[in-house]
């Protein structure tokens, strides 16, 4: 309850105290406990969990069925837990939220000495790590995972089809992702990006036969036998 300063009439020295004035002291001080006790001197811990490990980063929120509400310290130092302080003994309903979670309420009785464990659920799907692996095993891991590719680049830059990979690419390492691993993906955008390495390409090599003692013709005929072409051929006389 919000304290009001009651009316104060100033009395001189010997003058009586009027019914009215004592009754207005009285007023202000029965005001004045009410007021005190309203603040409250209890604290509750909660722990927002998630497959049994803290989530830090929450915001925790008592409402009590009537007063204020009252904001949570975050954890901080050794302490693991957020901490609710200046509780009333009553029914308060305790709010949490955090990013990629859905929000929960739960209704608690103070005071409670035991911290109250709050398990939160995903509001998405969590992203792989998937450094290292291979293009084709990171997709299968997207989509068991609920998640879809939105698009793929090697390190030049290269755009690589995802319906019909080439052959080359299936192996390539992934080397880059977005969002990064552990982020939770919403679930109105499941799609992850990839920057694969890329493949190194082989260029054909041809043996060179040795051509000393051919004509022009013979040689000619030689080279493409071997899928080569004879260029300008250059005659220096000495």
């Amino acid at each position: 309850m919000a304290l009001t300063k009651p009316p104060l009439s100033p009395v001189s020295p010997g003058q009586p105290v009027t019914a009215q004035g004592w009754n207005d002291i009285l007023t202000g001080v029965s005001d004045l406990f009410d007021a005190l006790l309203a603040f409250g001197t209890d604290a509750l811990s909660v722990r927002p969990v998630i497959d049994d490990a803290a989530v830090s980063d929450a915001i925790v929120v008592a409402v009590p069925d009537v007063g204020q509400p009252v904001r949570a310290v975050p954890p901080f130092g050794d302490r693991t837990t957020h901490t609710l302080v200046g509780l009333t003994d009553g029914n308060w309903t305790i709010h949490v939220q955090a990013p990629g979670f859905e929000p929960k309420a739960t209704a608690v009785v103070v005071p409670q000495t035991d911290p109250l464990v709050v398990e939160l659920a995903r509001r998405g799907s969590v992203v792989p790590d998937l450094f290292g692996v291979g293009l084709r095993s990171a997709t299968d891991r997207l989509r068991a995972e609920g998640l879809d590719v939105d698009v793929v680049l090697d390190t030049t830059g290269r755009e690589v089809p995802r319906t019909a990979m080439p052959p080359e690419y299936v192996d390539s390492p992934v080397l880059v992702q977005s969002p990064a691993p552990g982020d939770i993906a919403p679930p109105d955008n499941l799609r992850v990006r990839l920057v694969v390495a890329s493949p190194l390409r082989r260029d054909p090599v041809v043996t060179m036969p040795s051509l000393i003692g051919l004509t022009t013709s013979e040689a000619a005929k030689v080279l493409e036998r071997l899928g080569l072409v004879v260029g300008t051929s250059t005659f220096q006389t000495t």
